[in-house]
């Protein structure tokens, strides 16, 4: 008994965040979170290393009370979560940012979630082929690039994109596999940011039996988009781009903001210095502060076929500033296979919203709330608009 109380400490500790308390009830228990780092063995489909054997970096992070459970009696149904992330940045500084409050997988494994965060193809810690070679950009990028790794412009030696959509699904497939033999469980839920929304709920259409519950944080969509792959895979191109600090942080990022306080002023160098330290090369290429190297990848299945497809409940996210608000609302109306879905706006909030003052506590309070339950505020369906408050 003494254990399954402790376990609950994290559960209530979201139920404060939910309701907007202010104080901890009295024998609140902080829990203690432990952190793991997992390849994960997968056969790659991307098809610059398609048929090798490689290994997609996993994180996990775990309360010490809810191990005891899982020794006990298993983990609980509806427990472990899944986070993946989007194209520009890999799952450690989106989700697992080591700054104040702003870690999505400490706040779950302390609300009493099982919580693992995985890198695509391309990204973060995971097998990046081609990506080594800074030939492989563009013109325009290797000019940002010289003199340093290069001392002169060259051609590409893999002339393609690199991942794809059924390359993601696949990586996917894996991760949760391996989550639901380590743990288990019959389902995952699945947290996807921006083109991880299209990963996660792509997903979802595609093996509804394996997925419990979806959260899609600014999720890009498009109704009319291709449904399935092109003929030629890989498509001509480069399999790689880039962005500098000054790209993605200010233009990117701070061009979008439109309120007083939306973004704590010492956030951003953590940003970027988390960003650098899950890319060995591009911390040390181009300017000195380094260049986040992004993969190219051509997307398809994801359209009005496959979201009528999803019948996980949805919970979507999206921020007012954000240059994806427009595609949030078709989505909720083509999510026509759930009987729970609600969309939230939030008003004050750019794409990076998970790192912004305003909406961050509430959007994993929300998260936590949808994946425990199924609602939001005892709702199961609608669309809200929050105005921003500061912390």
């Amino acid at each position: 008994m003494k254990n399954r109380v402790s376990s609950l400490s994290g559960i209530l500790r979201a139920a404060i965040g939910t309701l907007g308390l202010v104080a901890a009830p009295p024998g609140f228990v902080q829990e203690v979170v432990t952190t793991a780092d997992v390849f994960v063995p997968h056969v790659s489909t991307v098809p610059a290393n398609a048929g090798e054997k490689v290994g997609i970096f996993v994180r996990e992070k775990i309360s010490e009370s809810l191990k005891q459970d899982i020794e006990d009696s298993g983990l609980p149904p509806g427990r472990a979560v899944l986070f993946v992330h989007g194209s520009l940045a890999s799952s450690v500084p989106v989700f697992d940012l080591p700054y104040k409050d702003y870690s999505w997988m400490t706040y779950f494994a302390e609300a009493g979630f099982d919580a693992f965060a995985m890198d695509q193809s391309g990204s973060g810690r995971s097998p990046r082929p081609k990506m080594d070679d800074p030939c492989n950009f563009d013109r325009e990028d290797q000019a940002i690039v010289m003199p340093n790794p290069l001392s002169s412009h060259c051609e590409p030696t893999y002339g393609y994109s690199l991942t794809n959509s059924q390359s993601d699904w696949d990586e996917i497939d894996t991760v949760v596999d391996y989550i639901r033999n380590l743990r288990g469980v019959e389902r995952v839920n699945l947290v996807g940011w921006s083109r991880g929304g299209p990963r996660t709920a792509g997903y979802a259409a595609r093996y509804p039996e394996k997925v419990d519950k979806l959260v899609l944080l600014a999720p890009a969509y498009s109704p009319l988009d291709p449904a399935e792959a092109p003929r030629d895979v890989p498509e001509p191109g480069v399999p790689m781009t880039l962005m500098t600090r000054e790209m993605y942080t200010q233009e990117r990022w701070h061009g979008g903001v439109a309120c007083d306080g939306q973004v704590d002023p010492d956030i951003e160098p953590i940003v970027w210095q988390t960003l650098m330290s899950v890319d060995s090369l591009g911390s040390v290429w181009g300017p000195s502060d380094g260049i986040m190297r992004v993969s190219n990848a051509p997307a398809w299945g994801w359209n009005r076929e496959y979201a009528a497809r999803v019948v996980a409940p949805t919970l979507i996210l999206v921020g007012e500033q954000d240059f994806l608000f427009e595609a949030a609302e078709p989505l909720y109306l083509d999510l026509t296979g759930t009987e729970s879905k609600m969309l939230i706006n939030l008003e004050c909030a750019t794409h990076y919203a998970f790192w912004e003052t305003f909406h961050h506590e509430l959007m994993q309070n929300a998260a936590s709330e949808w994946l425990m339950t199924g609602k939001y505020q005892n709702q199961t369906q609608g669309i809200r608009t929050v105005k921003a408050t500061r912390d």
